[in-house]
Formats: structure tokens, C-alpha cells, sequence
């Protein structure tokens, strides 16, 4: 693992993003306690489309005493007319993650050539499959009916995209996680 405990850096940029109010901090510093140690880390801001609204969320990559971490929130209205924030914290041994996949873009030619245009990480760990269901349910508020499951099936555990759509610095920011998180995986598989 890298020498330098990260986690000051970590908490400063991600009160930049996000507010020292907001209850996904309170889940960040539930995750991490007051003394995790943190290796590496990538902090995705994004902007989330619903039925319902627009709004900005972050992803929160974190690789801590040979873990990595996974932290996202979201915006639901499933359950809750007036919405409620969903945090999902997501932990695996590095040892444990099975292969890996990392896809390159970059820019054929022109004084750009080499340059990144994309990058996209792809870890499978647990099943051959994922399957994420949940109760499905129709428009009528009213309606107490059984509308039975709906579902996402995925043959990954966890995907990371990065492209231009990003700011600079966290594209860059991103490719740096990627690539520190691929040697941490191949020397985990190594010991």
C-alpha cells in the first residue's frame, strides 16, 4: 500500500463537493470511523437524472488497509413521496477481486494523440452475475397492489467510467485512482 495516509486530503476535497451537513457525510464518517486509513481514493461527482429531478450526487472510490470501499448515494422517491437520500457502502478485499478489465481511450492523432479521451475499469469479484431488484410499482398513489420485482442483472461487480464529461482535474484525478487501484490489485494477488 502507499506510504502516505491520504485521509486529510480525502475529507478536504470532499467538503468542497459536498456539505459538512449533508447526511451522506454522516454515512462517509460512519464508514471510516475517526482513524481509517486511506491509501488512494477517487471522488466522482455526478449528475443524476430522474423521473422526478436533476440534482448532483458523488461516488466515493476509497482503497483502505488493503479494502476497497465503495460509497454512493441517490435520491429516491420509491418509498417516500418527499424523497429520501439512499447511501450504499459497498467493502471488498483487494485479495478477493477475482480479475479486472481496463478499457483505454485515447486520441488516434493530432497534437492530442495519446491523450485520454475515456477510461472505463471493470471488477468482478463475487458472482457471475449481479442481480439488484426491488418492488416494482405503478403511477397510481393510491393503488396497494402487488406489482412484483423489477430488476438490473449485471455480469460485474462494479464498473468505473471516466470520460470528458468530467472536469480536467477529476478526469485526471480518476485515471490516477484507476491505474494506483490496478497495481494494488496485482500486488494483492502477488502476496
Amino acid at each position: 500500500m502507499g506510504s502516505v495516509n491520504k485521509r486529510k486530503e480525502f475529507f478536504d476535497e470532499l467538503f468542497t463537493l459536498v456539505s459538512k451537513d449533508s447526511p451522506m457525510v454522516f454515512d462517509i464518517l460512519h464508514t471510516f470511523g475517526s482513524d481509517m486509513r486511506i491509501d488512494s481514493y477517487f471522488i466522482k461527482p455526478e449528475t443524476i437524472m430522474d423521473d422526478e429531478s436533476v440534482y448532483d450526487s458523488i461516488g466515493v472510490y476509497v482503497v483502505s488497509e488493503g479494502k476497497l470501499i465503495l460509497i454512493v448515494s441517490d435520491i429516491s422517491h420509491d418509498f417516500s413521496p418527499t424523497g429520501e437520500l439512499i447511501t450504499t457502502t459497498i467493502f471488498t478485499e483487494l485479495s478477493q477481486i477475482r480479475d479486472y478489465q481496463l478499457i483505454r481511450r485515447r486520441v488516434l492523432a493530432g497534437e492530442e494523440q495519446g491523450a485520454y479521451t475515456g477510461i472505463l475499469m471493470r471488477l468482478r469479484w463475487g458472482a457471475g452475475m449481479s442481480i439488484d431488484a426491488m418492488p416494482a410499482q405503478c403511477d397510481d398513489a393510491n393503488c396497494s397492489a402487488n406489482h412484483g420485482y423489477i430488476g438490473r442483472l449485471t455480469n460485474e461487480d462494479l464498473e468505473i467510467v471516466l470520460d470528458g464529461t468530467l472536469s480536467q482535474d477529476h478526469f485526471l484525478k480518476g485515471i490516477a485512482f484507476i491505474e494506483d487501484l490496478a497495481a494494488m490489485i496485482r500486488n494483492a494477488k502477488s502476496s
